[in-house]
């Protein structure tokens, strides 16, 4: 009888360790429940980021695009729609 109580005391002990341990890592695993203002921050900085890269994708890819229309005036069905988009386009661009 005496080492059924001793398991049982042993299997308590080690379920009590293993709580601790985890409550101990909670605060590192979830820093987002723990640290609002430092999550809130990385997203806030993630965003702008982002934005910085599609502004910056828009302002590569607009210009190469139009870079290609201009190349691709031969084309009968698409070349005069294409020249008159790209000439409003400079001319826009002229106005300021």
């Amino acid at each position: 009888m005496a080492s059924k109580n001793s398991s049982t005391d042993r299997q308590l002990q080690r379920s009590i360790e293993h709580l601790e341990h985890t409550i101990r890592e909670l605060p590192e695993q979830y820093a987002a429940v723990f640290h609002p203002g430092k999550n809130l921050l990385l997203h806030f900085l993630r965003g702008i980021v982002y934005g910085l890269g599609m502004i910056t994708a828009v302002a590569l890819v607009i210009p190469l695009a139009i870079l290609l229309v201009q190349q691709v005036q031969w084309v009968p069905l698409f070349g005069n729609f294409l020249s008159e988009v790209v000439f409003r386009m400079e001319e826009v661009r002229s106005l300021k």
